[in-house]
């Protein structure tokens, strides 16, 4: 979003001011807050709710809530409809070119009472309107491919405005060990519709499929880069569980060999629908992407590395994916 990157990005680039967060896996309730100095958005914020027997409730206020299930077994009730579902083990238990993401929305000036096993997800904006509350479950949502080569991963679309919200847009995002998500790098910045673009702040959740257990201090890692096109440059160092605030600017993220990433994706701004417009430098990658979909792998000789480089890094997972990466040798 213009406005808020013109506002944090000095402080964020002068060290005075960070957009990375970090889930304890203890912490109940928002942990991200727009509203506090600490944080570098004016719109969205982000939290968990670890679940128990016992109901928990919540008031949504003059803000509206998507709710994301990490893990386990979960029941909601908001304003008396009722709601049930499951995402045992993870986002990784499910084979490769799947998914088993589900989310709530959750209307402005509700109650929501929740209760179960394991812990989900949530954020939360101001709400342009009213709409009743909205399910979809995993056997409704569908993964998608999108890039190619170098940066090919899956998207997941779960809440948007077109099928529940008024504001928020929700989805999540697999990435494949050493290969690049927000590529071609690009920008929601601008309310500008004519121009293809809209206005929108961001938060990313990450979680690893290998996070560390103890006994070594380097984990397996991934890298958040946030540049506004004048002087903002950073790249932050990402582990499980990580939180990155996105005021706005390019945010490309790269993970290590080492492991899986999946990070789950919120925006809010201005209600419209999602516009975003790549950075002229690099708009030449989606011809790329064309080119790379028409190529004939055996004329050009292409490697494909899906059934030994990955299979190992996966545990064998990986051949059961319906679409390998490829590598130009």
């Amino acid at each position: 979003m213009e406005r808020t990157l013109k506002k944090y990005a000095p402080h964020i680039e002068k060290n005075e001011l960070s957009p990375l967060f970090f889930d304890d896996g203890k912490q109940n309730g928002l942990i991200v807050d727009p509203k506090k100095e600490n944080v570098p958005l004016d719109f969205i914020g982000f939290g968990m709710l670890r679940l128990s027997a016992e109901y928990q409730t919540l008031e949504t206020m003059e803000n509206e809530m998507v709710i994301v299930p990490q893990e386990g077994i979960f029941e909601m009730e908001i304003n008396g409809s009722r709601f049930r579902g499951e995402r045992l083990g993870g986002p990784f238990t499910v084979e490769l070119g799947r998914t088993n993401a589900s989310a709530l929305y959750v209307p402005r000036y509700s109650q929501l009472k929740i209760r179960g096993e394991g812990e989900v997800a949530f954020f939360t904006a101001e709400a342009y309107g009213d709409k009743p509350p909205f399910y979809i479950s995993s056997h409704e949502v569908r993964m998608v491919s999108r890039g190619e080569w170098l940066w090919r991963r899956d998207v997941v679309n779960l809440i948007n405005p077109k099928n529940a919200s008024t504001n928020l847009i929700v989805g999540e995002t697999y990435n494949p060990p050493g290969l690049w998500s927000g590529t071609p790098p690009h920008t929601h910045d601008k309310d500008d519709s004519q121009g293809g673009e809209s206005d929108h702040e961001e938060i990313y959740y990450f979680r690893f499929s290998i996070a560390q257990k103890g006994g070594s201090n380097y984990a397996p890692y991934a890298v958040q880069l946030l540049m506004d096109g004048v002087s903002l440059k950073k790249a932050f160092i990402l582990e499980d569980r990580s939180i990155f605030a996105i005021p706005g600017g390019i945010h490309p993220i790269v993970v290590s060999p080492f492991t899986e990433v999946l990070y789950l994706w919120g925006m809010a701004g201005y209600g419209n629908d999602l516009l975003v417009k790549d950075v002229p430098e690099f708009a030449h990658l989606k011809n790329f992407e064309e080119i790379l979909r028409t190529l004939d792998p055996k004329k050009l000789k292409i490697f494909c590395l899906k059934n030994i480089f990955y299979a190992f890094l996966v545990k064998k997972r990986f051949p059961r994916r319906k679409r390998g990466f490829t590598f130009l040798c």
